[in-house]
């Protein structure tokens, strides 16, 4: 069975690194040797199994330039030493370079694009070595087909789009008996995620549902300036930021609504395991498409404008003033789990990298 080295930035909470967990505990069982290794030294945010070697990199100068290069000549290094079938890098701006290092090893390596294209990478070098890098990556995984569109042609026909998997073992059973009064959001408290637009809905919402609360999880360098917001809202009182919980989906499957408020996104893993526990979703339209992909509006879902507040409002008071709808939307929104059962997807990944391995010159 193959040897699969995946590298990422760390596996603190986010999309990327819930997929590498969920994949590379998969692989280990299927026989597989995995090697995971961050480019930072962060603490484990996910379980893993214990086959799965970690591999830190961590700080290795001072000055952030030097310390890009030292980093990643170590993990060409390390590379070298294990020598792997192939090596597999998320998110994209983490796989940029992890391709430019490894340039002349003869080892295949896959980038999963985890985001809008269009924007991500956000920064302009990034950018630019992409359109070198990924002329000699071996492989790519999109997550929406109008996030591949994006690239050339030549790019499209080494990728495939392929779904998050879903570790069912690790989700509870779906909402059953009554809501509580809980708007819930999980994500990076960071701007991409545009918690300012939630606040603001929730701030008109909360005028005819005065007993409801907002709970925003994720942590992120806007912790502050969006607690500051929600004071100068006088909304501090209905609003919480709990940070990150590792129970997190346990704990919102009884809410009456799940929001999403992103200006952009991949494919999101918060919206894809709320539909999976049954809380009825709203989500923005946003680019290249992944709330799209998931929800079709007004069956299992609703979709409404990026950047739209009173849109927004109006979407979660028709959800939680409606038993009907709320029903509805739970009865659809959990089919989901059939679509991305990780027992079907990871297998779906390990057969895409047995393809790219097979094409090894």
């Amino acid at each position: 069975m193959f040897k699969i080295a995946i590298v990422t930035r760390s596996m603190l909470a986010g999309g990327a690194e819930r997929v590498i967990s969920v994949l590379a505990n998969s692989w280990v069982k299927l026989g597989c040797e995995c090697y995971l290794f961050t480019i930072d030294n962060e603490k484990i945010f996910y379980r893993l199994d214990n086959k799965i070697k970690i591999i830190p990199i961590g700080r290795r100068s001072y000055f952030r330039i030097f310390d890009k290069f030292y980093r990643y000549r170590e993990l060409r290094s390390q590379i070298v030493k294990l020598n792997p079938d192939i090596v597999l890098s998320m998110p994209e701006d983490i796989g940029i370079y992890v391709i430019l290092a490894l340039m002349g090893l003869k080892i295949p390596v896959v980038v999963s694009e985890r985001n809008n294209p269009w924007v991500m990478p956000n920064k302009m070098i990034t950018r630019l070595l992409r359109n070198f890098a990924y002329i000699k990556v071996n492989g790519l995984v999109f997550q929406t087909d109008k996030a591949a569109s994006f690239f050339s042609l030549n790019i499209r026909n080494k990728g495939i789009i392929l779904p998050n998997p879903l570790d069912l073992s690790h989700i509870p059973d779906a909402h059953t008996g009554i809501r509580e009064k809980t708007i819930v959001s999980i994500g990076r408290l960071e701007k991409q995620k545009n918690f300012y637009l939630l606040i603001d809905a929730f701030s008109i919402f909360l005028k005819d549902h005065k007993d409801f609360k907002l709970i925003i999880y994720g942590e992120g360098s806007m912790r502050d300036v969006l607690v500051d917001y929600s004071r100068k809202k006088e909304l501090n009182d209905c609003i919480s930021f709990p940070g990150r919980d590792p129970n997190v989906v346990e704990k919102i499957k009884n809410s009456a609504c799940f929001v999403l408020s992103s200006d952009y996104e991949g494919l999101p893993n918060a919206l894809i395991e709320a539909m999976a526990v049954g809380v009825p979703c709203i989500a923005t339209d946003c680019p290249s498409g992944g709330p799209a992909s998931l929800i079709t509006d007004g069956l299992n879902g609703f979709l409404v404008p990026v950047g739209d507040s009173p849109a927004l409002s109006n979407k979660m008071g028709q959800v939680v003033d409606n038993h009907k709808i709320s029903k509805a939307l739970t009865e659809e929104c959990i089919k989901i789990r059939e679509i991305f059962d990780s027992s079907l997807v990871s297998k779906m990944w390990f057969d895409y990298l047995c393809t790219v391995i097979e094409k090894k010159p």
